[in-house]
């Protein structure tokens, strides 16, 4: 048995914190017959799980979301955890790689190539996205998506890039998903994907919102534009579904 003050030591958070996240019902502690607070070790399994969630850049609401869904079962949050950080960890440590040759660029005078200097920038991973798209959503409508790019790839990146780029503007400013602005961009998305890809349902774009942040791959691509990019795009199409279904 952990009181409120001994929880917010061991998770290293406020004390603060732990009362907001008890006020949105996010983690509520117990009561003792005196009234005093406390927390269980599994109230401190399920603490561990929304910080790491947090620092993935989740949302809280999304996070509540996803843990009440898996009330009766961790381990599924727990392997989508390490998915999600050893995803970042490989986008890290290229963008670390990157930083490390630039310094000694400068210092020993040596001029990279343009290609490395933006190693772990790019938003298209080329073979490997394709390979992902491919396994969720099958070679005949990838190789439909291909074939309407044909001719257009430098355009279709512009206007996906211009997407993603403005979410993340109205993520930072703290825009709801629901926002007019957001639903604007959201309507956006999916007619590029019915314009360089295929003919998409608003249902089918539900489930490719969902894989944005789901998906480790399409998770970090988009993160690229901004941490918690991926999380807020998928919960503003989750938005523009609801209102279009």
């Amino acid at each position: 048995m952990y009181h409120i003050k001994q929880a917010a030591q061991l998770a290293h958070v406020s004390v603060r914190t732990l009362h907001y996240y008890d006020h949105i019902g996010l983690l509520v502690p117990h009561k003792a017959s005196n009234g005093y607070r406390y927390y269980t070790d599994e109230d401190l399994d399920t603490l561990q799980t929304v910080l790491y969630f947090k620092y993935l850049g989740f949302p809280l609401t999304t996070i509540g979301e996803l843990l009440e869904q898996s009330k009766d079962d961790r381990l599924p949050l727990l392997e989508q955890q390490l998915e999600l950080l050893e995803s970042e960890q490989v986008q890290l440590n290229d963008l670390i790689n990157t930083l490390r040759t630039t310094i000694q660029s400068i210092k020993e005078g040596i001029p990279m190539t343009a290609q490395n200097k933006f190693k772990g920038f790019t938003w298209d991973d080329g073979k490997e996205y394709e390979a992902e798209a491919r396994k969720l959503y099958g070679d005949e409508l990838i190789d439909e998506s291909l074939s309407k790019q044909q001719g257009k790839e430098e355009q279709a990146t512009v206007d996906f890039n211009r997407v993603f780029q403005q979410l993340a503007l109205n993520k930072d400013a703290g825009l709801a998903p629901d926002a007019p602005q957001n639903q604007k961009l959201a309507h956006d998305l999916l007619d590029n994907i019915r314009r360089y890809g295929f003919d998409c349902s608003v249902e089918v774009f539900g489930y490719i919102g969902a894989g944005y942040s789901a998906n480790p791959e399409f998770h970090k691509n988009i993160d690229q534009f901004g941490e918690g990019t991926a999380v807020y795009t998928s919960s503003v199409i989750n938005a523009f579904v609801e209102k279009n279904k």
